[in-house]
């Protein structure tokens, strides 16, 4: 079976225990993923580039790709 899950790099905002908010590029609004359905690599510092992980769906639902 083909996996869904794909990696985008994305600007890192913010994260809680169960979400984190993430911009596609600099003048795109914030996105909130709950990370039960994604998982985040990269420079948790605010405005790092962060690679996301996350089913397709997931990304194009909320504008990321």
């Amino acid at each position: 079976m083909k996996s869904d899950l794909h990696d985008i790099d994305v600007i890192f905002q913010h994260a809680t225990d169960r979400a984190v908010c993430v911009r596609a590029d600099e003048d795109s609004e914030d996105q909130w993923t709950p990370l039960a359905l994604c998982e985040v690599e990269g420079n948790r510092a605010r405005g790092g580039v962060v690679t996301l992980t996350a089913p397709q769906r997931i990304l194009e639902e909320r504008g990321l790709v």
